[in-house]
């Protein structure tokens, strides 16, 4: 493993330290490229915009981005100190959280040796926040200080790699955390969402309390979006959750268990082990239903 930290105090905002786009070849022949933008620096890797760069304290440029941080920053509420994050990209979530909570202790675990250096290089971190190169899931195995929450962004050509979706790969970030720290997984799916009710079945064979944020049209199975998936053993913030994401655009779905359940229910899908794990599904496109559109199974309120 690769311990990169952080590199100099360049503004991230400025353009690429080379004047333009900034390109990098990935382990799996993909291209990243830094492209600077009128708020920031994006990233694009195979044509795909991945994450994005901006002022420190503006609100996230993507959705899923804006969901985990309001997610983590309640989850983190109580005074949690340290954050394990992997999946590393621009590192956007990590800068945001890090201007929000000065006080965090942050490592962020990328795979992508030739990523983190483009990163770093164009958009160093700000202290507090130390990068390194390595394989996530074997970090997560071998953490040996509890954190408060461990975040999980993996993705690899726009699918959720399978070692990030089982029951063990649950279990071992359950391992890593402090007593009541918080467990916040980017994912996504589209029709006929048998992934992530399988991931929800998942999760809550290992979490006393499971939730989850993402559109109305991606849960009534209209279009393949983000799904961010919460769980804790302690119980989870979900009201201030909401509360910060009130106004949201388009609005996001937070979800409790209580009205997940059903919603799993439909298909009965057994938890994911190691054995049976697969690569999510890639990223399709399918009609848009209209904002706030839920199925029948998730409009029931039985309370958090």
């Amino acid at each position: 493993m690769l311990a990169l930290g952080t590199s100099g105090r360049r503004d991230p905002l400025a353009p690429p330290a080379g004047g333009g786009v900034t390109t990098a070849r990935l382990s799996s022949g993909r291209e990243a490229r830094l492209e600077p933008a009128d708020d920031g620096l994006v990233l694009v890797i195979d044509g795909i915009e991945q994450s994005h760069i901006g002022a420190p304290g503006a609100a996230p440029r993507h959705a899923s981005a804006r969901w985990m941080l309001a997610a983590a920053l309640e989850c983190l509420a109580g005074g949690g100190r340290r954050a394990l994050h992997l999946g590393g990209g621009a590192a956007t979530l990590p800068r945001l959280l890090q201007h929000a909570l000065p006080h965090l202790d942050q490592r962020v675990v990328e795979l992508e040796p030739a990523l983190a250096e483009l990163v770093l290089a164009e958009a160093p971190l700000p202290h507090g926040v130390e990068l390194e190169v390595g394989d996530g899931r074997a970090v997560l195995e071998a953490q040996a200080e509890p954190v408060s929450i461990v975040l999980s962004d993996v993705f690899g050509g726009g699918s959720v790699p399978a070692p990030f979706t089982s029951i063990e790969f649950y279990a071992a970030a359950r391992a890593a955390l402090e007593p009541g720290g918080a467990l916040l997984v980017n994912s996504a799916d589209g029709p006929p969402l048998a992934f992530v009710r399988a991931q929800l079945a998942t999760v809550r064979a290992v979490f006393a309390h499971v939730a989850l944020i993402s559109t109305g049209s991606t849960l009534a199975g209209a279009r393949f979006g983000n799904v961010v998936l919460l769980a804790s053993d302690a119980p989870l913030p979900l009201e201030a959750i909401r509360e910060r994401l009130r106004g949201e655009a388009p609005p996001a779905a937070v979800l409790p268990w209580s009205r997940l359940e059903r919603f799993v229910a439909d298909t009965a899908p057994e938890p994911v082990t190691d054995a049976t794990a697969i690569d999510s599904a890639p990223p399709t496109r399918a009609a848009y239903l209209g904002p706030g559109a839920l199925p029948p199974s998730l409009l029931e309120r039985d309370g958090d």
